[in-house]
């Protein structure tokens, strides 16, 4: 049975989906077709046995380190035994672990629940803010869990501490400390990912013991993944199209006797005279809750510093 040689831990919204990309393009690795199989942290599919889980290897080549990427494995303490199942199986596992400014992360994380539920439903409305998800003292918008949630975040809970327990990163530091030596933990920060991509998939490819990735890969398109403002702009530019058509009504057929280019071009021009509607977007973090997260985040920088060794200054907390 093969299982993973190291796993990319979290944290989610910290760049983990790119970083997986670039790790799947190297040669000498192998990442499953599906970027998070969650098998540790999930009650439901630990109780199914490792057999699936190692399924999704199965096609490593015998000289490939074979990893995987499961940002729940740091969302303590919603699943409390991820770490130690983790140590269980693969107690020579090596982990990543990429942090990003912790009020930056919750709120991205938000967005991103927003996302997953406006993809999965086709519903375009936000039915609930950020202050509303993360307050347990605030009414929720009158949203129920199935007017945030879709199916595919159906094993998390509508908790208000979903979305900043993902940054409560001596939290889930201690967690692994607890099952594995630190010098089989590779702390990072997003910031210096986005920066310095081939600086940071070199101190991966360190870590890991393999050859350095090919700086050709860092220049092809698609390196930059799950981009949320992309999700927002296409969303804006449906709506619009829906309004259009509505507007047309029968003439609207008419397009499909143009021919493709003229027809794309078209509807460039006419999005561009179009009113933006932003019913669609997220409202953004009230300058009070970034206050009081900041609050709760900055007496942990000193804490964090000394388990990571990492230069947090920058995070202005």
């Amino acid at each position: 049975m093969r299982l993973p040689d190291f796993v990319v831990i979290g944290a989610a919204k910290a760049g983990t989906t790119s970083l997986y990309a670039l790790l799947d393009r190297h040669p000498d690795i192998f990442m499953p077709e599906v970027k998070e199989p969650e098998f540790f942290a999930r009650d439901d599919l630990y109780a199914a046995g490792p057999d699936g889980y190692a399924a999704a290897f199965a096609a490593a080549g015998p000289d490939q380190l074979v990893g995987e990427a499961s940002t729940i494995y740091t969302l303590a303490p919603f699943f409390p035994e991820t770490a130690a199942r983790l140590a269980a199986h693969m107690p020579q596992a090596k982990l990543i672990y990429v942090m990003r400014q912790p009020v930056a992360r919750a709120y991205s994380f938000y967005v991103q629940i927003i996302k997953n539920y406006q993809n999965v439903t086709g519903d375009a409305s936000v039915h609930r803010s950020f202050e509303a998800f993360i307050d347990p003292d605030l009414p929720r918008d009158g949203a129920s869990r199935d007017k945030v949630f879709s199916l595919a975040n159906a094993h998390l809970p509508d908790a208000a501490d979903l979305c900043l327990a993902g940054s409560e990163y001596v939290q889930q530091i201690e967690t692994y400390l607890a099952h594995f030596p630190r010098d089989q933990i590779l702390f990072l920060k997003f910031e210096d990912f986005v920066q310095d991509r081939p600086g940071t998939l070199g101190q991966i490819t360190d870590f890991l013991g393999v050859d350095p990735l090919e700086a050709a890969v860092f220049a092809q398109a698609g390196v930059t993944q799950n981009v949320a403002e992309d999700h927002f702009r296409d969303w804006g530019d449906r709506i619009s199209v829906d309004r259009m058509r509505g507007k047309a009504r029968g003439i609207w057929a008419l397009r499909r006797l143009l021919p493709e280019g003229l027809r794309q071009m078209l509807k460039r021009r006419m999005l561009r005279y179009q009113p933006q509607t932003r019913s669609h977007v997220p409202p953004p973090m009230l300058p009070e809750t970034r206050a009081r997260l900041t609050a709760r985040f900055a007496p942990q920088i000193p804490r964090l510093k000394a388990l990571t060794g990492l230069d947090l200054d920058d995070w202005a907390l």
